[in-house]
């Protein structure tokens, strides 16, 4: 059985609904769920906010957190994933946010990406350091945000 469709059929059994909140991966966590069937039982959606605006408006991260961490950051990332929890009234939240190929700062390396799961009990996110193509990073980040959730379910 594909960890998606591990995933849609454990939160089935719970009762529980997932929602996620996605920038450089774009919607690929979206996608690997909603590929499998009867993911519309359990997945509530995905907001892609690529651009930083769309961070501090739609899903409230403090501006606090963009302009001091960055958008690229453990802080952000867990922002993102407790804010979607709310936004979406989940049950559990998932958030990646990072440079899937070159940084445009010098104090982050390239291909990091920081990828969190929030639930109303806790949230937790980790740093990943990437160095394949852009594309395999995203991907990567999206299925490494599942195993996440699957660990913390």
């Amino acid at each position: 059985m594909s960890l998606p469709r591990a995933i849609i059929s454990e939160l089935k059994l719970r009762g529980e609904r997932l929602a996620a909140a996605e920038s450089c991966t774009g919607g690929m966590i979206a996608d690997l769920i909603v590929s499998e069937s009867g993911a519309s039982e359990v997945f509530l959606g995905s907001l892609v906010c690529y651009d930083s605006s769309v961070k501090k408006s739609v899903l409230k991260v403090p501006e606090d957190i963009l302009k001091n961490s960055g958008a690229v950051s453990r802080e952000c990332a867990l922002s993102m994933a407790q804010n979607a929890l709310k936004l979406f009234n989940a049950d559990y939240a998932l958030s990646a946010t990072g440079y899937a190929e070159k940084s445009d700062r010098p104090d982050v390396e390239d291909g990091t990406i920081y990828v969190a799961f929030a639930s109303k009990k806790f949230s937790v996110c980790e740093k990943l350091v990437l160095k394949k193509s852009r594309n395999e990073n995203r991907l990567f980040a999206a299925k490494f945000a599942l195993s996440l959730l699957a660990k913390n379910l």
